[in-house]
């Protein structure tokens, strides 16, 4: 009676294990759908992504009255043309950051325009200095003209993605990432040659997601 028992308890438990591996599957291949279906200009992708060191200048804004649409975009404009960063010693590349630190139900924020450098040891005293960790980041190309673009790239990842992916939030900072697919483009034609770059959001798999990884079960990785 004992054995019975027992084997009925391990039979409902593997049930219920093929029942959640089903429905996270069905919600991720959903995902996917909504993705597709939601935009055809935001190819959304998982990447993951090395710790980087960045050095800086950091503007202290808030989305309260909509500061950031008005303050931003004239610190962009000034640090770029004037070449600030340009002169910041141990650089990896000719690339360029935007980092948003924000803090939950908080509407202020830091907004740092900077740079990869190897180490941070020579930046100069006055800069900012962060460190973003390695990691799985959602990732959406878009078009950059102004902070609509970067606000609707934003909204769609954690208000749209997200809440229907296997991912959450980590907590840690966002960024924009500009390389030559914006430098080479906005150069020559401004924003009117639609420059290209990256949004990155810092994300963490559920629980579940682990637990089927540790399964042998692959099929869920993005």
């Amino acid at each position: 009676m004992i054995k019975m028992k027992t084997k009925t308890i391990i039979i409902t438990s593997v049930i219920f294990l093929i029942a959640a591996i089903y429905i996270v599957i069905r919600i991720s291949q959903q995902s996917d759908i909504n993705s597709n279906n939601t935009t055809n200009k935001m190819e959304t992708k998982i990447i993951e992504k090395p710790e980087m060191s960045i050095v800086g200048i950091t503007l202290k804004t808030s989305f309260k009255d909509d500061r950031n649409k008005t303050e931003i975009p004239p610190f962009f404009h000034n640090v770029l043309e004037e070449g600030k960063l340009e002169q910041i010693p141990d650089r990896l590349n000719t690339n360029q950051l935007c980092v948003f630190e924000m803090k939950k139900d908080n509407p202020d924020f830091n907004y740092t325009m900077g740079v990869e450098v190897s180490k941070t040891d020579n930046a100069p005293h006055e800069m900012t200095k962060l460190t973003l960790p390695a990691g799985k980041y959602v990732a959406i190309k878009i078009i950059k003209r102004g902070p609509e673009d970067v606000g609707q790239a934003f909204g769609y990842i954690y208000k749209e993605y997200i809440p229907n992916s296997i991912y959450i939030p980590t907590g840690e900072p966002a960024f924009i990432y500009y390389d030559d697919e914006f430098f080479n483009i906005y150069n020559e034609k401004g924003y009117a040659g639609n420059p290209l770059a990256t949004v990155y959001v810092p994300v963490k798999p559920l629980f579940i997601k682990q637990a089927l990884n540790f399964l042998g079960i692959k099929k869920l990785n993005k």
